[in-house]
């Protein structure tokens, strides 16, 4: 299904860098499309900890646990970049599962590869090295770069921010990247440059 589509469903919004989209414990009536930009999902915990679950750019749904019974945010999202999503009231979404065939394989598709993101998730942090688990989301990071050129996920993300997706501390973060920049990996330090030879650390033993 179309951007154009799915824009004609919602109502587009504009979002700055670093502004909040919606905050945990909220109301949750509206499902969210990514049509630029890039936004981060993140829970916090009763004791004022914080996890990045998800960074999802352009073609993504977020928001979903708006479609069930009396829904409340299971965390905060906000933007790394100027952003534009559609919103999608819940009554919309679960109007066109019902009868827009093509808007529900589109919105089950995005779905399943979520959960399946998740699981991986899940067991890249508790089988694998800080090591590992960086350069996997640094993987990652760089192939969700904006659409149109002019913004690029790598640029948004500090190393706090990668730290709390990998699950450690910033200066294990930035002990792993130097290594990462020594060997050729990556290259840059305001703007990180993702290498293909990154993958490396992947194929360890």
């Amino acid at each position: 299904m179309s951007v154009a589509a799915i824009a004609r469903i919602g109502t587009p919004l504009k979002i700055a860098r670093n502004g909040t989209i919606y905050r945990q414990s909220e109301r949750a009536d509206v499902v969210y499309y990514v049509e630029r930009g890039l936004v981060r999902v993140d829970v916090a915990s009763p004791e004022g900890k914080h996890a990045v679950v998800a960074l999802l750019g352009p073609g993504s749904f977020f928001g979903e646990c708006a479609l069930a019974p009396q829904a409340q945010r299971k965390g905060s999202a906000s933007a790394l970049l100027d952003t534009r999503v559609i919103c999608i009231i819940k009554a919309d979404v679960l109007r066109l599962l019902r009868s827009n065939s093509t808007f529900a394989r589109h919105f089950m598709s995005h779905l399943v590869r979520r959960v399946a993101r998740a699981e991986e998730d899940v067991a890249d942090l508790q089988l694998n090295s800080i090591e590992k688990r960086l350069a996997r989301a640094l993987l990652l990071l760089a192939d969700i770069d904006d659409q149109d050129g002019e913004q690029t996920a790598l640029a948004a993300v500090n190393q706090q921010t990668l730290a709390e997706i990998v699950g450690t501390t910033r200066p294990r973060v930035s002990h792993f990247l130097g290594r990462f920049r020594r060997e050729g990996y990556v290259s840059g330090r305001g703007q990180i440059k993702v290498h293909s030879s990154l993958v490396r650390v992947l194929l360890k033993t």
